[in-house]
């Protein structure tokens, strides 16, 4: 199961990059700047048979393609994971992302702290169907600032593109519930989690996008 946890947080992060919308890459000069935090989770019940598994990511990002004012969207992505080892029998696998308000996801101070309070409509791939699950979350950073900077530059044909990023990162512990109002998929603390920051800048010239 962690392996298909895993895989997921790999997904997110690549849908994340491929959802920016088409007409900023059209500009000479794009920049963006986020916030996110993700969580894993993982118990098991008291029988010691079904180990529950459960991944949220939230995210509140602002794309800019000068002159323009920038587009600023949030998210949360869910996945939830059921299964009974005494049987081998696949019990949920459901899956959902939201939109969010501005008050909905907060991260504090110099990642801090962040809070997540939203409801996420999720798909179960084992029976086929929907349903409605609480998020109520507070993550509490526990390590330390990582810092990573980074450029690049390329050339070629006409085209000179040129950016850089910044991003700060560090360990965390989220605690919570994710609920579907009869089972609280979260009842421990977090396995693993983090809480991010970003900004990065891009400019391209002559490049014809």
């Amino acid at each position: 199961m962690k392996t298909i946890i895993k895989l997921l947080v790999v997904l997110t992060l690549t849908l994340a990059v491929f959802s920016l919308p088409t007409t900023a890459w059209a500009g000479e000069v794009f920049s963006f700047k986020g916030k996110s935090a993700g969580a894993f989770f993982s118990s098991t019940d008291p029988s010691g048979c079904i180990i529950t598994d459960a991944f949220v990511f939230a995210s509140e990002d602002t794309f800019q393609n000068p002159p323009g004012p920038g587009n600023s969207s949030s998210g949360a992505s869910l996945f939830i994971a059921q299964f009974n080892v005494c049987t081998s029998t696949q019990l949920l696998a459901a899956s959902g992302f939201a939109s969010l308000a501005d008050p909905d996801f907060q991260v504090l101070g110099k990642l801090n702290s962040a809070t997540l309070n939203a409801t996420v409509n999720v798909f179960d791939f084992v029976s086929s169907s929907s349903f409605n699950v609480d998020v109520d979350l507070t993550w509490t950073g526990t390590g330390p600032l990582s810092r990573q900077n980074s450029h690049f530059h390329f050339q070629s044909l006409g085209c000179n593109a040129s950016g850089h990023s910044n991003s700060t990162s560090r360990s965390a512990e989220a605690s919570g519930s994710v609920s579907d109002g009869a089972t609280n998929f979260t009842p421990v603390p977090s396995l693993g989690a983090s809480l991010s920051s970003a900004k990065s800048g891009n400019v391209f010239i002559g490049c014809g996008f």
